[in-house]
């Protein structure tokens, strides 16, 4: 099974595993975190967790707070392997661009 992230109209798929390791990571960060981009991670990690739990392929939508979330998520070192790079490049020119606007 997958779980496919959407971000500019563009699908990244991750098999199970690394995407239940996205959603912990993503909850401790909430956790930790309550503020607009904890939020986002929260969001997240509860779409991740519904794509598996009822083992659906509709695409998670990422911008704003939540791909900011996954964006320092996947730059934490992740157990078990390497991040998705694909994924982690795409949010990461989200992340530039929104960065750009607040300069």
């Amino acid at each position: 099974m997958e779980v496919v992230f959407e971000v500019a109209s563009e699908p990244y798929p991750l098999d199970e595993r690394v995407a239940t390791l996205m959603a912990e990571n993503l909850r401790v960060k909430a956790a930790q975190e309550p503020d607009a981009e904890g939020l986002g991670a929260r969001a997240v990690a509860d779409a991740i967790e519904l794509r598996l739990i009822e083992d659906t392929a509709d695409p998670i939508t990422l911008g704003g707070d939540g791909a900011e979330a996954v964006f320092y998520a996947l730059l934490a070192p992740a157990r078990g392997g390497e991040p998705p790079w694909a994924l982690y490049h795409a949010v990461k020119r989200l992340h530039d661009e929104r960065v750009r606007r607040k300069s």
